[in-house]
């Protein structure tokens, strides 16, 4: 499965029932099997949870991670223990757009940690995840594909932070200067449907 196909999948979290976490929470997740194999998809941010959760924007250190934002560690927290028990020993892949791309990479620091780490993560729209970078260190070897469309503003926040991994740079900007028309996961699609640019910054 390709990127774009990923990201059709990041979208049905918004719209399916999940199969892990509470409907109306920060977190929430729906697990698939695709052709590539087991596949999770954190649901974005769609209720006050949510935001909530992207707010809370302090550190908590986690051991070899570093400074990790504090919201989406918890909200990753809060649903760990099904999202491991749902991958059991399945290779998996991590799927999410907006604070879901946050938490998949939270899921991935688990799961490297515990010496199984994912096939691989697919984040679309991606906030930072961390003050330094620990994260892209102890990630480096998983396949980390971050995507931002446009001139989204949401890969830029919160400022002077880090992600896990370098971004992709897809689409065509609807404004001139940073904003939130571009983060869109329809937006998203549209731009994974009809090309990437190998661009990384």
């Amino acid at each position: 499965m390709d990127a774009h196909g990923y990201a059709l999948l990041a979208q049905e979290a918004y719209s399916a029932k999940p199969d892990i976490g509470l409907d109306g929470s920060a977190s929430q997740a729906i697990v698939r099997q695709t052709d590539d194999g087991l596949c999770i998809a954190f649901t974005g941010t769609e209720n006050l949870d949510g935001w909530i959760t992207d707010l809370d924007v302090t550190t908590v250190p986690v051991l070899r991670a570093g400074n990790v934002h504090r919201g989406f560690w918890l909200a990753w927290q809060a649903i760990s223990g099904d999202v491991l028990k749902a991958i059991g020993d399945q290779p998996v892949t991590l799927v999410g757009h907006s604070l879901g791309a946050a938490l998949s990479v939270m899921a991935a620091v688990t799961l490297t940690l515990a010496g199984k780490p994912p096939v691989a993560v697919y984040g679309f729209e991606p906030p930072r995840v961390s003050t330094d970078i620990a994260i892209r260190t102890l990630l480096a070897k998983v396949p980390v594909h971050l995507y931002k469309n446009g001139n989204d503003i949401v890969p830029d926040v919160p400022p002077g932070w880090n992600h896990a991994a370098l971004l992709t740079h897809i689409g065509t900007a609807l404004l001139p200067i940073p904003n939130v028309r571009d983060h869109a996961i329809e937006r998203v699609i549209e731009a994974l449907s009809v090309g990437i640019e190998p661009e990384a910054a």
